[in-house]
Order: C-alpha cells, then sequence, then structure tokens
C-alpha cells in the first residue's frame, strides 16, 4: 500500500483547516476587527439600551391608553339651523360647525394662508373664551373625567405636555389625581389633549429613541443620524467577527 509522506500530511491537514467550517483568517484582521467592535460597542451601547427599552414600552403599551382616548365620550350631536347663522367669510379653507356649550354652537373657518381656525358666534362675532366653571362643565360632558381645579394656560416651554396646541387653554383636574389632566380649548370647546403616567412615560422614551431633548419632534437630528450608523458599523464588525473567526471542533477522547 502506497505510504503518505509527513509533508503530505501537513498540507492536507492546511487544506482542511482552510475549508468551512474553520475560516482560517490572518489573526491582525481579527485582533484590528475586535479593537474597532469593541470600541464601536462602547460608545452605541447605551443608546442601544435605550432603544431597546422604549421599543419594548411602544410595543407592549396601547396607544389609546397614552392617548387617553378611554376616558373620552362619544360625541353629541345636536340639530343646526342654518338659518342661524349670518356672517359674511371671504375666503377659507374649512368651515367646522360644532357643540360647545349645551344648546350652544361655535363656527370655526380656518385661514388658508396660516392654517389658523378662528371660532365664531352664528351670528359672526368671536366667540367669548370659556370660563373656568364652563371648562369644568365641558370636561364634564365630554369625558369620564371628575375635574375641580382649572388653570389658565398662555406660554409653553419646548417639552410642555400640550405642545403643538393653540394658547391660550384651560388646564382642568382633580384635586385628588393631578396627575390626570385634560386640556380645553376654550374658543371652540374641544378636549385638544388627556395627559396622564403612561403619556409622559411615553413622551419621555420618545424623546430617548429619536435622540431630540428640546422639542421632542424632530426624527431627523444629527445625534440619532449619527448613532443609527455607528450601531449599524458595531453590527457589522460583530457578524464579521463570527464569520472570521476560525471555528474549532473539540477534541475527541
Amino acid at each position: 500500500m502506497p505510504h503518505l509522506s509527513e509533508g503530505s500530511e501537513i498540507s492536507e491537514a492546511s487544506e482542511k483547516e482552510a475549508r468551512w467550517p474553520y475560516r482560517a483568517v490572518s489573526f491582525s484582521w481579527q485582533r484590528r476587527l475586535r479593537v474597532w467592535h469593541r470600541r464601536l460597542a462602547v460608545i452605541t451601547a447605551i443608546q442601544l439600551l435605550l432603544w431597546t427599552v422604549s421599543g419594548i414600552y411602544f410595543a407592549f403599551v396601547d396607544i389609546t391608553l397614552v392617548r387617553g382616548e378611554p376616558h373620552r365620550l362619544a360625541p353629541q350631536t345636536q340639530p343646526i339651523d342654518l338659518a342661524e347663522f349670518d356672517f359674511p367669510v371671504a375666503s377659507t379653507s374649512q368651515i367646522l360647525i360644532k357643540p360647545r356649550l349645551s344648546g350652544e354652537l361655535v363656527v370655526g373657518v380656518t385661514d388658508p394662508g396660516s392654517g389658523l381656525t378662528e371660532w365664531l358666534s352664528p351670528d359672526g362675532q368671536p366667540a367669548t373664551l370659556l370660563t373656568a366653571k364652563q371648562a369644568i362643565s365641558v370636561v364634564s360632558s365630554k369625558t369620564n373625567i371628575k375635574v375641580n381645579v382649572t388653570e389658565w394656560v398662555t406660554t409653553a416651554a419646548e417639552a410642555a405636555e400640550y405642545r403643538g396646541r393653540q394658547l391660550p387653554l384651560w388646564r382642568a383636574y382633580s384635586e385628588e389625581n393631578p396627575s390626570l389632566r385634560v386640556y380645553v380649548d376654550p374658543r371652540s370647546g374641544d378636549i385638544v389633549a388627556v395627559r396622564n403616567l403612561a403619556w409622559r412615560a411615553w413622551d419621555f422614551l420618545w424623546m430617548l429613541h429619536i435622540m431630540d431633548y428640546d422639542d421632542r419632534d424632530d426624527i431627523g437630528t444629527w445625534l440619532l443620524k449619527l448613532f443609527s450608523v455607528l450601531a449599524l458599523f458595531t453590527a457589522i464588525a460583530g457578524i464579521a467577527l463570527y464569520v472570521m473567526i476560525p471555528w474549532r471542533r473539540s477534541s475527541k477522547i
């Protein structure tokens, strides 16, 4: 029988090492990749954790609960006599007719240029602003929330929980449960926002998720773009390490 030389045995073993699943790769390349993967992981680890935690919250918490929709009652309807309306409208992009208080209607005329809505009484006069007592009445008729405290809101910080709403507003809540707040538009009588602990947690995690620490509305911040790219490189480096590092079979006894 033919005998294999020692050299041919080594050559056969080397060829075997170079094939799957051994993936023989230069140790210098492995070392460089490990260093870069470690550095990228250190930079992105905290943000990756925040993305994961916030994503879990968004996935498991019902958005209708966050928005306070279970507290809203079905809208009331009442007949509208168009003959009562008497006001000129030169230009508008939208006209809204809504019940504000019991037996009272208001008309919203939206300016096509600014997008702002002016609320009028049926006779064309500017609608009078709701009083504190009337705001409590509106909350009682449009939600299942009991309130006994009102605050007049005229300014808003960048991260205010009523940001994006036209001011002024009435803020109404109960002394027994001040964390559940209702914001009422004094012109239209609309419930423009219901804020609770679930919404505040969602808003805080959303800020961390999109990395907008000012008004929490910009999903294109340079920080978000930077860390998204770094996270991508971290994942690619990890996959590359898995592919490049040799597999070793456990020796059989």
